[in-house]
Parts: C-alpha cells; structure tokens; sequence
C-alpha cells in the first residue's frame, strides 16, 4: 500500500466522504452492514481502497507544506515532479538565522507519496504566502 489505512478518528472524520465512496462501489447502508457483518474481507478490501482514495485526492491539492518549532522552519513548494524547500534555523542568540535551500526530483506518480511521508512526519498544508515570505530571503 502507498499510503496508510485511515485511523478509527480519521474515518469517522471523513464519514460523508465514506458514505459517498461506498455509494460509488453501490452499497447503501444495509448492504454495508451486511458486509461488515458476514464479510470482513470485502470490509477490510473497502477501508483500503477509500484511504488510498483519500490520500490520493488529498495530497492532490497539496502545494505547499510548512513545519515550525521554536528550533527552524520548514517550508516545501511541490510541482509535478519536484519539490523546493527552504529551511531557517533560528539561532539561540537571536541573530539572523541560519537559511537553507534544496529540492528534489521525483517520479510525477511519486508526488502523492512524497507529501504523504511529510504529512506523517507533522508537517501541515500552508499557503503560498508563507513560502513566499521566505523566498524572499534568497
């Protein structure tokens, strides 16, 4: 699998996405639950294939990440096939911090992964107007 299962919260988050993915495969609600009930392999079969749905349709719309702690800041601009990101670490004295820059090439199919290890990792989608503060500084 590409991506991981949803959790338990996860799932119920999305629940309408759900419902509208089961729908889709032409389950309504008794038959969900007649599958829950008599078919737990079709059930675990479905949880996958709606994760991987939602992880798909969700780092599709993904563009910019940032992660900040009081240490540095992290932010990544992601095309098709590549990534910029942009590093401050901040020095404890309170002097101009330390900056960074890189990028990486992958695989177009790769993008949707490349976000998702992020996303684990606690990095949270952010706007353009924060990568552009920093792109300033180079």
């Amino acid at each position: 699998m590409r991506f991981r299962r949803l959790t338990e919260e996860e799932f119920t988050a999305v629940e309408p996405e759900f419902v509208k993915f089961l729908s889709s495969q032409g389950l309504d609600a008794a038959e969900w639950q007649k599958i829950k009930s008599e078919n737990p392999h079709m059930v675990e079969y479905l949880l996958d294939e709606f994760s991987t749905f939602f992880w798909e349709s969700t780092t599709s719309r993904i563009t910019f990440l940032e992660r900040h702690t009081d240490e540095d800041r992290w932010v990544f601009k992601f095309s098709e096939s590549r990534a910029k990101v942009f590093r401050l670490i901040h020095k404890k004295d309170g002097g101009d911090p330390d900056v960074y820059r890189g990028e990486k090439e992958f695989p177009e199919e790769a993008r949707g992964r490349e976000i998702f290890l992020l996303l684990e990792q606690g990095l949270l989608p952010c706007t353009e107007d924060r990568h552009k503060e920093l792109d300033k500084l180079f």
